[in-house]
């Protein structure tokens, strides 16, 4: 168990950099494609996360740490975890999910209109 941790905590590091470095390259460049491309690199990754820890939960197999799925929607996948919260219903019931997912996902959002000059 521990090893699937520390495993899972080096690609959630590595994918979570990465999209990050590419969004701020992106958004000090005025390169907007470089930004969507970390965008949705972080929200596809927030995604599939989201789904392989609802299929863990219904079958008993290795967890991923709530902290680590908060995380992920703090540095930019909050709209890929918000997605998986509709469309599996998982992590729908936790207090702390039900209000930091969709702050991450609307304080992403202002970020974004603030940058693109809309306000």
């Amino acid at each position: 168990m521990q090893t699937q941790l520390v495993a899972h905590r080096r690609k959630r590091n590595g994918v979570l950099a990465t999209s990050v470095i590419v969004m701020a390259i992106g958004a000090l460049t005025a390169f907007f494609e470089l930004f969507l491309a970390g965008f949705l690199l972080a929200n596809g990754y927030a995604l599939l996360v989201m789904a392989k820890d609802k299929s863990a939960a219904k079958q008993g197999g290795f967890r991923i740490p709530e902290k680590s799925l908060l995380l992920t929607a703090a540095l930019g996948g909050g709209a890929g975890v918000l997605l998986a919260m509709l469309l599996y219903r998982h992590k729908t019931r936790h207090v702390s999910f039900q209000l930091l997912v969709p702050l991450c996902c609307l304080v992403h959002l202002l970020l974004l209109l603030r940058w693109i000059g809309w306000i």
